[in-house]
């Protein structure tokens, strides 16, 4: 305790300087002086493990020693605190003096903390007493305020009494105020307790009939009005119950009403056992029942007396009668649905049909009624349609039958409603209830095609001697008039008639495929003076026909089209354009193959000898080419064996005009080019020109066309013809070359230089690129522009000769050829130009 002391009084410098002498002390008599500094020091302990050390060990003076060392430690420490405080006197006393004023502060803030409690305790009392006198206040004003607005409320339902006993008491009462009275009554209830008030409770029971009296006026109101379809009434008896605040639930009741009656007539018109016992007398009614449920799925056949035929009728008279029903109830719930939209409140001003919406969770009374009736329609013929086979035909097979019951009842809607049925069949409402007769349209749909395929299929038998003989007539009939009866019997509703419309265009698809399938695929020449050539005779006479029974097919389905609206026109012609696409390909190949004959016999041009000399008995007609006799026995037989036996209206003129022109064009193109040419040959050529002529115009003239029509190539022949017997100088002349292209100039031209004598004439751009003629001839039709043509000729004159440039700019035709290029250049800047 003494050391302890010491420590807490000694200054920090003091107590370091005492810190050091106590390092000094412990080095010098081993004693541990920081033990006795700790602050967890205990005496005990320390004593107790001297003592324990003294035991373990074999000297017995341990503890004298520890004791010695003890004393003379304490001895040491006093010396230490008295040498300290010798020292350090000066501070000491400080410290003394210092405490003595603590003494006396410490005193007086004790004295000032005394009088702030007392300060506190005054102004205590001074504030608790009034603090409980105000709550005793505030209670009192609570209470006071609650009395008093018990007492309002208690005054204001004693006059709505007042008021309600004087509304239901005369005899032109307003029941819509009374409800309004009563509901503001009901309220007051709710929201005020009257428990233990006499006044009140004795007025219950006459609230609660007047409340029943006026929800039973308002009922028939509203029933009455809905029945009768009054307005004023379905009007006053709404007003009613919106001033209830029970109009959206009433609604909502009286169209479930509605529908549960609706569902049990839908009920009872699939009720096959229901019909049959209304067929039967009541006797074998009553002992036949039991046999009746044994099978739903039974046949009629088995019940005495009954045939499918009156099961059926029996069906369909109930069907009309139900088709009736909702109608009727259809109308009076869009008449509901109309008071509703022109009925609102009269503060909010928002319509009484958005408040029932809301309590319908639906958009529009009318569209949850749909939705609901439309819903149990689809699920009860459903089920009727699975337990009942018979059902399941009926609806099916007689599928517009049901149709036409619908369409009739949305008629009757569309009536009351002022509008269309074409516009009213646009609606979400037709769409819904069109869909509950989804599966039996669907089933009708696949019959319905079925018959349609099954005609077509007919027509091609796949066995036996007729399986590659090409339809007649007949079957086209046959086809045209199963899908003009199909169209018909779809055709009051717009929806069935275009789905029935796309099963006409598979039936039409599958007729050309099948027609597709009966033509030759291989390649066949189709000239032969042999008639009993059974090849080209049968190639010819199976494209031909089924060119024809397409055209007719395509022809009779335009001629059913012609009652029938726009929409289905628009879907059924995919059909027919699909038998006249495929007429035209037929014929297209006919006149190509007419095409490539026709050029085999021209090309023969450059068999003949047109290098001759002039005879004075020269006789045009005695020196006609050989190709030409050829050409025109060809142009017979196109005519005669081919083309005039085509029967699809004016295509075949179409077809003559296409192989005139590609004769004259071929013609002209190979004459171009026929090399040798003497005067002699000019004559010759120009015989063949005028024959050419007359062969053509004949040929057109078989269908009713003329010559000109062929354009261009016509003007060609009739320009060349002179202009074999030109000078070259005047080739250049646009009067005389008119019609002329520039490359049969150039052709002629190069021929002309070999009739010039020339030592090297200029070469024809054929033997340049060392192409045949008809090569050469098809090479050019393929050129983009008539410049590039003319380009690749000059090209060949240029590249090909072997002739320098000064003596090819020596020949003259050289020279016209070389301004008819640059003309040509000339000519397309211009076309640039313009454009």
């Amino acid at each position: 305790m003494t050391m302890e002391f010491c420590r807490k009084m000694l200054q920090p410098e003091e107590a370091s300087a005492y810190a050091l002498g106590s390092k000094v002390l412990t080095h010098m008599f081993d004693v541990d002086y920081d033990t006795f500094l700790s602050e967890e020091f205990d005496a005990s302990t320390y004593a107790s493990a001297i003592i324990e050390e003294s035991k373990s060990s074999t000297d017995a003076t341990d503890i004298g020693t520890e004791l010695s060392k003890l004393a003379f430690s304490i001895d040491i420490v006093n010396k230490q605190i008295q040498e300290q405080v010798v020292t350090n006197y000066e501070a000491l006393l400080s410290q003394v003096t210092g405490i003595k004023e603590l003494e006396t502060v410490l005193n007086t803030v004790q004295s000032n903390i005394s009088g702030l409690n007392n300060s506190l305790q005054t102004l205590s009392h001074k504030i608790r007493d009034p603090y409980k006198q105000l709550c005793i206040y505030a209670t009192q004003l609570e209470n006071l305020q609650l009395t008093c607005e018990l007492l309002r409320k208690l005054h204001r339902f004693i006059l709505l009494k007042r008021r309600l006993e004087a509304q239901l008491s005369t005899s032109d009462r307003d029941i819509s105020t009374a409800a309004l009275t009563i509901y503001e009554l009901e309220t007051i209830m709710k929201e005020t307790d009257f428990d233990g008030i006499d006044i009140v409770s004795c007025e219950l029971d006459f609230i609660e009939k007047s409340r029943d009296r006026v929800e039973d006026e308002a009922t028939a109101l509203l029933k009455e009005g809905i029945e009768s379809q009054n307005q004023a009434k379905m009007a006053s008896g709404l007003q009613v119950f919106h001033n209830m605040k029970q109009m959206g639930d009433r609604v909502q009741t009286i169209t479930q009403s509605m529908l549960d009656n609706l569902i049990q007539d839908i009920k009872k018109v699939t009720d096959i056992q229901s019909i049959q016992n209304g067929l039967m007398p009541p006797a074998a009614s009553n002992g036949q029942q039991q046999q009746q449920v044994s099978s739903p799925t039974m046949s009629v056949r088995g019940h005495t007396g009954i045939n499918q035929t009156q099961l059926a009728t029996a069906v369909w008279n109930r069907m009309e009668t139900l088709m009736t029903k909702m109608s009727d109830q259809c109308i009076k719930v869009y008449s509901l649905e109309k008071v509703l939209e022109i009925k609102k409140d009269a503060l909010t001003h928002v319509s009484f049909l958005d408040e029932v919406a809301k309590t319908l969770d639906a958009n529009s009374l009318v569209s949850y009624f749909w939705r609901i009736l439309s819903a149990n329609f689809e699920q009860e013929l459903k089920n009727a349609a699975k337990v009942s086979t018979f059902l399941q035909s009926i609806f099916v097979g007689d599928y517009p039958k049901l149709l036409k019951l619908l369409h009739d009842f949305f008629s009757r809607v569309a009536m009351h409603n002022g509008t269309l049925l074409s516009d009213y069949s646009q609606t979400p409402e037709y769409v819904i209830m069109l869909r509950s007769f989804s599966t039996f349209q669907t089933s009708f749909l696949t019959k319905s095609l079925q018959r349609m395929y099954d005609a077509v299929n007919s027509t091609f038998p796949t066995y036996g001697g007729l399986a590659r003989t090409p339809p007649g007539r007949n079957n086209v009939l046959n086809i045209t008039r199963i899908i003009g009866h199909e169209l018909e019997t779809a055709s009051f509703e717009p929806h069935l008639a275009q789905a029935v419309a796309k099963n006409a265009i598979k039936a039409l698809s599958n007729f050309c495929v099948k027609c597709e399938h009966l033509l030759p695929t291989n390649e066949q020449a189709i000239y032969t003076t042999n008639t009993s050539n059974s090849n080209v005779v049968n190639y010819l006479n199976m494209n031909i026909e089924i060119a024809n029974i397409l055209y007719y097919m395509h022809q009779s389905i335009w001629k059913i089209l012609e009652e029938y609206p726009e929409k289905i026109v628009d879907i059924v012609k995919k059909g027919a354009d699909d038998c006249q696409v495929l007429m035209m390909k037929i014929g297209n190949k006919l006149v190509d193959a007419i095409k490539k004959d026709a050029e085999a016999v021209l090309l023969k041009i450059h068999s003949e000898d047109f290098s001759g000399k002039i005879r004075r008995n020269f006789d045009p007609e005695g020196d006609k080419s050989s190709y030409m006799k050829e050409l025109q026995r060809h142009v017979r037989y196109y005519h005669t064996t081919i083309l005039q036996n085509f029967s699809c209206g004016a295509e075949p003129k179409t077809w003559v005009r296409q192989i005139s022109k590609h004769i004259l064009y071929v013609f002209i193109f190979q004459a171009s080019i026929v090399r040798p040419l003497s005067e002699a040959g000019k004559l010759k050529l120009a015989g063949d020109m005028a024959e050419l002529e007359f062969t053509i115009s004949q040929f057109m003239s078989e269908y009713g066309a003329r010559t000109e029509e062929v354009g261009d190539e016509y003007k060609a022949l009739r320009a060349f013809r002179p202009l074999l017997f030109l000078d070259s100088a005047q080739l250049t002349a646009a009067h005389h070359t008119s019609g002329l292209s520039k490359l049969v100039l150039i052709h002629h031209l190069i021929v002309r230089s070999q009739q010039q004598q020339q030592a090297k004439p200029l070469p024809l751009p054929y033997t340049v690129y060392d192409l045949s003629r008809q090569e050469y001839m098809t090479w050019m039709e393929t050129q983009n522009s008539e410049k590039e043509a003319v380009q690749l000729a000059v090209d060949a004159i240029t590249n090909g000769s072997k002739l320098k440039k000064s003596e090819l700019d020596d020949i003259p035709e050289y020279k016209l050829i070389m301004q008819i290029a640059s003309e040509e250049e000339e000519d397309e800047v211009k076309d640039a130009d313009t454009k």
